[in-house]
């Protein structure tokens, strides 16, 4: 196994017009947890990368491929890898039977991240890829992170600069659906005068989705968010003793606080790419605190 994570198996695109070759490393990789998939010339691999570049679930974590082939060689499809606005962070390991200094520097050039030279070590292969896997994860967090906090400035932005309290709910949906994939959601605010929670907003639910009592006032998860004034992550319910009508879903809840006052909450069901995380909490939390300003001052400016 080349990566700690035992549920993470990397997608690598192998390329060569030896089929020996290909079967080769595919044997090799696929005995680390590698799923592999062959290409046995330039194009069929620069095919195979534009339908994963459209396709993000299939976008592959490494390309490894042979310098010297027919038509499109090595050296042409790393050049247009990297030159391809989302291919080009995908990390490239040419493999070469030239171990000259010129030829290294030419594959160097046109892009790509390691050289192995023929015939190889299977530990070396299995080295220089795991160590590749292992950068390409990092920029990608790195990457993601980046995003997510241009998404979140963006969204702070937009509900501060207004007082206008419908459309700060608005803007809170319309942010939460750019940095979360979740299949349902919600927004419920403190009524002053009753101390009930009152749903203002929802995200989904669309069909198929978790049913409708997550989502609804009263709901013994939410309150209890509500009372504690603390974040709440559910991913299996099963262990919180709690049912929800025998579905297997996962929930997410931040309180929106205020001076310390709890005056609603945010809450998130079934994310679409695994559990909830502690950087899922961190995230909507950290959105949570500038809709709280802004929900408080908007309701200031009405009275």
């Amino acid at each position: 196994m080349l990566l700690k994570d035992p549920t993470h198996f990397p997608r690598i695109l192998v390329v060569d017009d030896d089929p020996e070759m290909v079967d080769l490393v595919q044997r090799i990789l696929e005995e680390a947890r590698c799923t592999i998939t062959p290409a046995y010339s330039g194009e069929e691999a620069w095919k195979k990368l534009l339908i994963a570049a459209r396709r993000a679930s299939e976008e592959f974590d490494l390309v490894v491929l042979d310098v010297m082939m027919p038509g499109m060689d090595g050296y042409e499809l790393c050049a247009r890898i990297k030159e391809h606005e989302t291919l080009r962070f995908t990390p490239v390991l040419m493999m070469t039977a030239l171990a000259s200094v010129d030829d290294k520097t030419l594959g160097l050039g046109v892009g790509a991240d390691d050289y192995i030279t023929k015939p190889f070590d299977p530990r070396e292969l299995l080295a220089r890829v795991g160590a590749m896997l292992r950068i390409r994860f990092v920029e990608q967090e790195l990457r993601r992170r980046n995003q997510e906090l241009a998404v979140l400035n963006e969204i702070s932005r937009a509900v501060t600069s207004s007082l206008d309290l419908e459309q700060i709910l608005a803007q809170t949906m319309q942010g939460i659906r750019k940095i979360l994939p979740v299949e349902a959601g919600a927004l419920m605010l403190l009524d002053e005068a009753t101390g009930e929670l009152i749903l203002h907003r929802t995200l989904g639910p669309e069909q198929n989705s978790p049913p409708l009592s997550l989502l609804e006032e009263g709901q013994p998860l939410v309150e209890r968010v509500v009372r504690e004034g603390r974040p709440l992550v559910v991913n299996d319910f099963s262990l919180g003793g709690e049912t929800v009508e025998g579905c297997p879903c996962s929930l997410l809840c931040v309180p929106l606080t205020v001076k310390g006052r709890v005056i609603g909450v945010l809450e998130l069901v079934n994310k679409r790419e695994g559990p909830f995380d502690e950087n899922d909490q961190a995230l909507l939390s950290s959105m949570a605190a500038s809709v709280a300003t802004a929900i408080e001052n908007a309701r200031l400016y009405q009275e």
